[in-house]
C-alpha cells in the first residue's frame, strides 16, 4: 500500500484533474503538500561547540590536566600498544604513540582557543606565523619545524580516557588532521566533534598569561594546570606528584625542582602558598580558586 508524501501528492493531483478548483482550494492543497514534506524531512544533526570562554583563558578538560598525558619530560617515548598513563583516581588513561609534553599542550590549548569560535568538526584556519607569535615563540625555520612535529604528534597519538565511576570513555586523536600551504604559511586544522565529550565531564579555564609567564619550566606549567583544576587541592606525596607529571628525574632531584616550581607559582599569583611536610612528604597547596570554584566550594560547604 502506498503511504506518505507520495499518496498526498497523488490525491491532490487527482482532485485537480477531476474538477476545476477555486484559488482558495488550490492554496489549501499546496499547504497540505508543504506540511507533509516538512514532516518527512529528517531533523538536522546537532552541532557540538566548546564553551565560548574569554580570550584571557584557555579551556582544558580536567582529565587532560590531572595526569601524565601531557607530561614534563623532554625524553619522549613511543608506545606501540595502548599503555596506561599515570592519572588521579577517577580516570584511567591509556595512550598509543609518541608521548606528549608541555610544549604540545601549549599548541593544543592555542588551537582550542580558535576552535571554540565554531562547531567542532569545522575547519580552523590560521597562519603559522600568527600561531607562533601567540605561543610567544620565534618565527624562524626551527620554530616552524617544531610546530609541524607537534601537530604530527597530536594527530598520531591515540588517547583513551575512561571515567571509572561513570563507566564511559573517549578514544581518538586530539587533532584529526590538517592541510598546510607552505607558500602562504596557512594551516587548516580539523578536530574530532566527539572531543566535546571531554568537556562535558568537567574542564578548567587556565589563565594564559600566568602559564606563559612560567616560561620553559615544564614542571611549573604542569603544576599550574593540575592545581588550577582543583578548587581545594588534596595533599599529595612528592613521589605521587612525580609519577602524575611523568617525571623521570630521581626523587631527591625532583623534590628540589618541585620546590622551585611551586615558588614560581606563588610569584605569578597562581597559588597562595605551599609546604612540604618533612615527616610525611605531603605537599600542601593553598589555591587561588576561580569564581566558578568558589561557587562550588560554597555549595559543598552548605551540603556539609
Amino acid at each position: 500500500m502506498t503511504t506518505g508524501p507520495f499518496l498526498v501528492s497523488l490525491h491532490c493531483q487527482k482532485l485537480m484533474m477531476a474538477t476545476e478548483l477555486t484559488f482558495e482550494e488550490k492554496l489549501a492543497l499546496a499547504k497540505a503538500r508543504g506540511a507533509t514534506a516538512k514532516k518527512a524531512k529528517a531533523p538536522a544533526a546537532k552541532q557540538l561547540s566548546l564553551e565560548l570562554w574569554p580570550d584571557a583563558v584557555r579551556g582544558v578538560p580536567n582529565a587532560v590536566l590531572r595526569g601524565a598525558l601531557f607530561g614534563v619530560s623532554q625524553r619522549r617515548k613511543t608506545h606501540k600498544k595502548r599503555t596506561i598513563i599515570a592519572a588521579v583516581e577517577g580516570y584511567e588513561i591509556r595512550f598509543k604513540g609518541e608521548t606528549f609534553n608541555q610544549t604540545d599542550l601549549d599548541v593544543w590549548e592555542t588551537l582550542l582557543q580558535l576552535a571554540r569560535l565554531q562547531p567542532l568538526g569545522t575547519k580552523v584556519e590560521f597562519t603559522a606565523h600568527s600561531l607562533l607569535k601567540e605561543l610567544g615563540r620565534g618565527t624562524g625555520k626551527t620554530q616552524h619545524e617544531q610546530l609541524k612535529e607537534e601537530l604530527s604528534r597530536l594527530i598520531g597519538g591515540v588517547v583513551e580516557i575512561t571515567w571509572t565511576k561513570e563507566k564511559k570513555a573517549f578514544a581518538g586523536a586530539l587533532v584529526s588532521g590538517y592541510f598546510r600551504d607552505d607558500e602562504t604559511g596557512r594551516y587548516v586544522v580539523k578536530f574530532n566533534p566527539d572531543m566535546a565529550q571531554l568537556y562535558g565531564v568537567g574542564h578548567t579555564l587556565i589563565d594564559w598569561s600566568e602559564r606563559q609567564s612560567l616560561g620553559n619550566n615544564s614542571l611549573a606549567k604542569w603544576l599550574h594546570g593540575f592545581y588550577s583544576s582543583h578548587a581545594k587541592p588534596f595533599p599529595y606525596k612528592v613521589e605521587t606528584i612525580q609519577g602524575l607529571c611523568g617525571s623521570v628525574t630521581e626523587l631527591k632531584g625532583f623534590r628540589r625542582l618541585l620546590r622551585s616550581a611551586l615558588a614560581q607559582l606563588v610569584d605569578v599569583g597562581a597559588i597562595k602558598s605551599w609546604s612540604i611536610d618533612p615527616k610525611t612528604d605531603l605537599v600542601e597547596v593553598v589555591n587561588v580558586p576561580s569564581q566558578t570554584q568558589l561557587k562550588h566550594l560554597t555549595k559543598a560547604k552548605k551540603r556539609g
